[in-house]
């Protein structure tokens, strides 16, 4: 019984991680597609060339677009047994914001120059 206790234990972990994750993007979902309308105001700014204000535009709406693409994979490996690549997904999202972010903050600092 004590070789399946660290499977038992993993596989406890990624259900708990696959829960989290799926109830908290689940609410921040909507937050994400009004972060992703709102980015269309980046026009607002007459200095803002049209490739970047494009570009920032794509990486914000990358956001919402991968919150049910990382609910299906964090679900799907959950199915398949493999509980360390479940936990891995959970995170997507947010690196997703993460580098939208910096993109938007390196545009930013360009045009400013």
């Amino acid at each position: 019984m004590k070789p399946n206790c660290p499977i038992k234990r993993d596989r406890k972990s990624a259900k708990r991680c696959a829960w989290a994750a799926t109830i908290i993007y689940l609410l921040v979902l909507p937050l994400s597609l009004i972060l992703a309308v709102a980015s269309l105001m980046v026009f607002d700014s007459p200095s803002m060339p049209v490739v970047a204000g494009l570009a920032i535009i794509f990486m914000y709406l990358c956001i919402p677009c991968s919150i049910p693409y990382t609910l299906y994979l964090i679900w799907s490996r959950y199915s398949d047994q493999q509980y360390k690549r479940s936990r891995q997904f959970c995170w997507l999202p947010l690196y997703v914001l993460v580098v939208a972010a910096l993109f938007d903050t390196l545009v930013n600092a360009i045009r400013l120059l």
